[in-house]
């Protein structure tokens, strides 16, 4: 049976944006199967979610042919779901943007990357209207092997999306030249000697993808001087951001998650975390009820 790509909500949050969107992805993927799973806090929201599920369903199937199911249960995203969500094996996993009292960036960020590492799965948090396809997507990177898994898997899930890698590199030493008063001709090569050695990392990626799309591109930014990653998503106006869930090291991850935090908290798009099918040591952060299945 062909894979399905899944809808994860709680009542009361909205839905419709993140099932049209997936219906969208759906359909450039060639996938005509779509799978609601729906956690509700009580019986008036399990309502107001039924009624909602519906209607979203209905305009998935009459917009992109997409056939919908859909299961409900009570409570928190509750073991039941998240267990159907692994045995479906999706091809993707769609969330809405969730609606928080105190800590809404966390709250968001901690669904989207626990939902990702349990299920080893391409997680998408829906943030924005789906009114047209992607065309823009920004992938921070640092041309890990991580970073090649990711890779593959946004340009399988986003085929006709232009994708630029964006690359933020210091100048080694630079502020102990600069302390040292070394003249910034120098600095300036050591700063172009970064970039060539980015650049050919890139193309060292690059050539691994077989065949070579040629709507991916490169674009560095230099520390301190240039954009940080978020201000270039919203200077280009990025539709969706690209993040890999993996870091091998715990310190990476902290750091890794204060940056991918920052993110969310200083852009507006949406974001796909794709979390490759072997985790490192520290990969694993929620949902522990489903760690049997990430070590298999």
């Amino acid at each position: 049976m062909p894979k399905p790509v899944l809808v994860i909500s709680e009542s009361p949050h909205p839905v419709a944006h993140a099932a049209a969107r997936a219906a969208m992805l759906a359909a450039a993927l060639q996938c005509r199967r779509m799978e609601f799973l729906c956690a509700a806090r009580g019986a008036g929201t399990l309502c107001k979610g039924m009624e909602e599920v519906e209607h979203a369903g209905a305009a998935a199937q009459l917009r992109f042919g997409v056939h919908c199911s859909a299961q409900f249960d009570t409570g928190a995203f509750p073991a039941a779901l998240m267990q159907r969500a692994l045995d479906a094996d999706p091809l993707l996993i769609a969330a809405a943007w969730q609606a928080h009292e105190w800590w809404p960036i966390l709250h968001n960020f901690n669904l989207l990357r626990d939902v990702s590492r349990a299920s080893l799965t391409p997680v998408l948090l829906v943030r924005q209207p789906a009114r047209k396809p992607y065309a823009h997507a920004v992938f921070p990177s640092d041309f890990s092997p991580d970073s090649l898994d990711t890779l593959q898997a946004a340009l399988r899930l986003l085929p006709a999306t232009r994708l630029t890698i964006v690359h933020a590199f210091h100048v080694p030493g630079e502020g102990q030249m600069r302390a040292a008063r070394v003249r910034d001709e120098a600095i300036g090569a050591c700063r172009r000697k970064a970039e060539l050695a980015a650049q050919e990392a890139f193309a060292a990626l690059a050539a691994r993808l077989q065949p070579h799309p040629a709507r991916l591109s490169l674009v560095l930014l230099p520390r301190p001087t240039g954009l940080a990653v978020a201000e270039y998503v919203n200077a280009v106006d990025a539709d969706i951001i690209v993040l890999s869930g993996s870091q091998r090291w715990l310190v990476d991850d902290w750091s890794w998650q204060h940056r991918a935090r920052e993110l969310i908290e200083k852009t507006s798009s949406d974001l796909l975390m794709v979390t490759p099918a072997k985790p490192g040591p520290c990969r694993l952060v929620g949902l522990d009820l489903l760690a049997d299945r990430s070590e298999a």
